[in-house]
Formats: C-alpha cells, sequence, structure tokens
C-alpha cells in the first residue's frame, strides 16, 4: 500500500467520523438525561412531601428539560408546584397538559389531580357568586371522572396504589352534590311565587310574611350545604412520580 492510498483511507475515515459525530453526540446527552432523571424526580417528589412549592416548580422544570421521553410527568410537578403556591388555575393547565400526554391507561393519577383542581376553582366560582361558572367546572370534574379507565377503580393496579380509585369516587360524589346544591340555589323561591297568587287580598298580608319566612329558610339551608360542602373540600394531591 503506498503512502497516498494510506492518506486516502485516512481522510475517509476522517469524513466518516465527522458524519457520525453528531449521532454520537445526540445520543450521549440523551444518556446523561436519562440518567439524570431518577435524581431530578426525587427532588420533585420531595419538595411536594416538604409542602414547597418554588423548589418542585424548579424541579419541574428541570424535568421538562430532561425527560424527553414521558413529558407528562413535568407537568405533573408543575402542576403540583403551583397547587402548593395556591395557583388552581395554573395548576389546572399543567395536568391538562399531563393529561393530553400521558397514555389512557396511565392516567389515572394525573386525573385525580386535575378533578381536584377544577373541583377547588368551581368552589371558588360558587364563594364569589358566579353559580353558572362553577356548575360548569364541576360538570367538567364529573366528566373527567366518568371517562377513567377501569383500572382507576381495581384493587391491587398498579395505576390504583395510592388510592386513585377511591379519590376520583369521592370526587364524583362531592361534585354531584356541589351541581344539585347549584340548582338548587339558582331557584329559590319558585313555590312561593305559585302561593302567592292563590290566596284572596285579605290574606295577603300573612301570605307576605309565609313567603319571607320560607324565603329566609331556603337562603339558610343553602348556606348550610354550601358550609357542608366547603368542609369536604379535598386537601391531598398525588404527589410528583
Amino acid at each position: 500500500m503506498t503512502a497516498h492510498d494510506t492518506a486516502a483511507r485516512m481522510r475517509r475515515r476522517q469524513r466518516l467520523l465527522g458524519a457520525a459525530a453528531p449521532a454520537v453526540l445526540a445520543t450521549v446527552v440523551l444518556a446523561v438525561k436519562l440518567l439524570s432523571l431518577p435524581f431530578a424526580a426525587g427532588q420533585a417528589t420531595e419538595a411536594f412531601d416538604a409542602g414547597n412549592g418554588d423548589r418542585t416548580l424548579a424541579a419541574g422544570k428541570v424535568l421538562e428539560t430532561l425527560n424527553v421521553v414521558e413529558r407528562y410527568k413535568a407537568h405533573f410537578a408543575l402542576g403540583d408546584g403551583h397547587v402548593l403556591q395556591g395557583n388552581f388555575e395554573l395548576a389546572r393547565d399543567e395536568f391538562a397538559t399531563a393529561l393530553e400526554l400521558v397514555p389512557h391507561g396511565q392516567s389515572c393519577k394525573v386525573r385525580v389531580n386535575l378533578v381536584l383542581s377544577l373541583e377547588k376553582l368551581g368552589t371558588e366560582k360558587m364563594q364569589a357568586g358566579d353559580q353558572a361558572a362553577a356548575t360548569e367546572l364541576f360538570a367538567q370534574g364529573s366528566t373527567l371522572v366518568a371517562q377513567a379507565p377501569r383500572d382507576c377503580f381495581a384493587a391491587d393496579n398498579p395505576n390504583n396504589v395510592q388510592g386513585e380509585g377511591e379519590a376520583l369516587k369521592q370526587a364524583a360524589q362531592r361534585l354531584a352534590q356541589k351541581q344539585q346544591g347549584g340548582q338548587e340555589q339558582q331557584s329559590p323561591g319558585e313555590g312561593a311565587e305559585e302561593e302567592e297568587q292563590a290566596p284572596p287580598a285579605a290574606d295577603k298580608l300573612e301570605q307576605l310574611e309565609k313567603s319571607g319566612q320560607q324565603a329566609q329558610h331556603e337562603r339558610s339551608q343553602g348556606q348550610k350545604l354550601k358550609e357542608a360542602l366547603e368542609a369536604q373540600e379535598p386537601d391531598q394531591y398525588a404527589k410528583p412520580w
């Protein structure tokens, strides 16, 4: 083999190595990311257990960069961080994104937190007097529970390890009660109005007094129902993976 042949071979080898370098680099970067995932996930869980919203959000952002395979886990951790900070609108958005990304059969944990966030937002709307918006949020939560995979409710199932099925069942009951309570509060005194038209003129004063007492009773009952439902508010969200 001549010196010219040796030089040509070396040039070809260099070109091949140069062409393969980006693929090798990408493989190395991916390997580093995957090896870093357990550490980042552990940080998210520890921060959530400690009730530290800032640290949970920071860990979620790290997961968003590292976890290119299971991207829903980053959004789930970000949602938990927003929950700890009391920002349930942002939490709802992150959990909704996580639900879009997670495989349907593994969605139980994500579904629980999204339903709880919708319930919390609905309760806030109810407290603010916006019953229509509250009812819509409660209905969205009920639909998510109804669409949950069967595995969420199956005993000894990997998707029900943390009691996801029971959490969804309890949420469904609360949401149904709140929707029913909202319907009752939207139409108070309808029966009283019908009764007001029946008595003769001589009994109008007495009937008005009775109607006033009935309306007061309905308002009192509505307030008691509202307080009872608020007392059932869940405070346990599933922790990050």
